[in-house]
């Protein structure tokens, strides 16, 4: 049976008279994103930090300087620039992070973590943890049905225009299809399920 868009997938009626898949997959996903809010916002009050901030601490750890920029990160985290240069502010108050001019263009800047940032970063980048142990135990088939349909969902959203471009294979210029397989133009190698990438240091989206 097809979802109603009509009717909630929150209300349990929907979701089992009849039972209706795509309602309970929508609840199901977010119950889970309570959970990770839950671990985000209990880290973040351990550490001193809002949710944002300390978002913004871990993604300045793990990217790219290139990536690392206030316009980049309000696309990441869909909020307005103006909320992500407040949150700058403040962790640049607490000597967190840093501001670097752009070499490239002089006129902008990317945004780096002070060795105390990046000593809060390892400590807190690990709040997910509990999500990590009960996923560690599913059979690898399992695991990798799930992961390609996370993939595939996140692009379905991605070209509806209800998220932003992700660093994903789907939306790289580089990824391609060969009989039976997924396959990097740029590494030049085929992708099995776990080798697509969701966060690829070489994204370049498609046109």
């Amino acid at each position: 049976m097809t979802a109603d868009s009509a009717a909630s997938p929150f209300d349990p009626l929907q979701q089992n008279n009849p039972p209706d898949l795509d309602h309970k997959i929508v609840a199901s996903l977010e119950r889970l994103a309570g959970v990770f809010r839950h671990l985000l916002w209990q880290e973040a009050t351990h550490s001193g930090l809002s949710p944002l901030q300390l978002q913004v601490v871990v993604f300045l750890r793990f990217h790219l300087p290139s990536q690392c920029t206030v316009s980049n990160l309000a696309r990441e985290y869909h909020v307005s620039r103006a909320t992500i240069s407040d949150a700058v502010k403040t962790l640049a108050q607490k000597s967190l992070i840093s501001r670097h001019p752009d070499p490239v263009d002089l006129r902008s800047h990317f945004l780096k973590l002070t060795p105390a940032g990046e000593r809060l970063a390892d400590q807190t980048s690990r709040f997910a943890a509990p999500l990590g142990q009960p996923v560690a135990g599913l059979p690898t088939r399992q695991k990798q049905s799930l992961y390609l349909s996370l993939l595939t969902l996140l692009y379905e959203l991605q070209a509806a225009g209800t998220i932003p471009v992700q660093r994903m294979c789907f939306s790289c210029r580089h990824y391609g299809w060969r009989p039976g397989q997924h396959f990097c133009h740029l590494l030049n190698i085929p992708l099995e399920g776990p080798q697509l990438r969701i966060d690829c240091p070489e994204h370049d989206a498609a046109l």
